[in-house]
């Protein structure tokens, strides 16, 4: 993603200014969407373990969400997160199930 948007009208009497590098994409802004979907989805792998823990928060207007091929202690995992407004859950597509664990976050 770059690093700097901007809708400006363009016609023949006016051009962009340069900015230099303002399409060079940075680490982090590269690495948001993972950090994003990662934390909607409770993504907590234990690679020593060979488990993969998750904790599914998704907000109302993404209804599901699906990734494939997360390596986790030489396991390939397809899961299926979903949003219910009694609790969010999820789905093991591919991989075995019971190397897969719902962690809810405890409550003070």
């Amino acid at each position: 993603m770059p690093e700097l948007f901007a809708g400006v009208h363009r016609d023949d009497s006016n051009f962009p200014v340069q900015f230099w590098g303002s399409n060079v994409p940075q680490a982090w802004a590269a690495g948001s969407t993972f950090a994003l979907v990662q934390a909607l989805v409770g993504l907590e792998p234990d690679a020593a373990s060979g488990l993969l823990h998750v904790n599914p928060h998704l907000p109302e207007w993404l209804p599901d969400v699906e990734l494939h091929d997360i390596e986790v202690g030489g396991q390939m995992f397809d899961l299926r997160f979903t949003h219910d407004p009694k609790g969010d859950g999820f789905e093991v597509l591919r991989g075995p199930r019971e190397r897969v664990a719902l962690r809810r976050a405890v409550e003070s």
